[in-house]
Parts: structure tokens; sequence; C-alpha cells
């Protein structure tokens, strides 16, 4: 597992030039130094995976994330509904609750809501 030296993301495989490569789905940082490696799932919960359990490498014009949950939602950037993909993060202590974000599929325009 690697982290982002910029924000602390998590960093996910991307696919840039033919080349596996670390990458921030937040910020787009590269790491393109060491070596990434691919792993297999052998949990039986995975058997059915078309991919046979490998990781998921995103292609270098991808702007799809893997795992974020995605729904129609007003844009103010498009001034229409568009589908908005959306994730949660602790920002704030643990007793209050997370920061929700948001980004536009059509636009690539992020923002936040805070409770």
């Amino acid at each position: 597992m690697e982290f982002c030296e910029n924000c602390d993301a998590l960093l996910v495989p991307k696919k840039i030039n033919g080349q596996v490569v670390a990458n921030c789905p937040d910020c787009d940082f590269v790491k393109k130094d060491g070596k990434l490696e691919t792993i297999s799932i052998t949990d039986d919960s995975r058997s059915g995976d078309p991919e046979g359990g490998k990781m998921l490498v995103l292609e270098e014009n991808s702007n799809f994330i893997a795992g974020r949950p995605r729904k129609e939602m007003f844009c103010d950037n498009c001034q229409s509904n568009q589908e908005i993909e959306y994730w949660e993060i602790q920002t704030r202590s643990a007793d209050e609750a997370p920061t929700r974000f948001f980004r536009c599929t059509n636009c690539d325009k992020n923002w936040r809501e805070y409770d």
C-alpha cells in the first residue's frame, strides 16, 4: 500500500503509456519510481470475477475511479443534472460527520459538503 506524497490519499495503479504507475485519484500525483506488482485475491467470494481476482488497472485517459458510487445530481458548473460520483472522507475529528466530496463526470468539477 502506498500513499500520495501531496495529499496522503491511497495511490491506485494506473496504466500510462503502457506502464503501470501509482496514481493519486484525488490530486493526480504520479509515482513513477518503485515497482508495482499485481496481486491475485484467492478469496472464494471473488471466484465469479471475470478478471480472476486481478487488480484493476485504469487506462491513461479514464476518469472512472473504481469503487466510487454514482448518482444523478445538479452540477452548478454544467447548470443541469449530470452523473456525479461521490465519496466520504473523515476530515475532522471522529465525533463529527465526515465530509462528502462530489465530482461531475461531465465537466470534472469537484465540490464538498459538510454537515
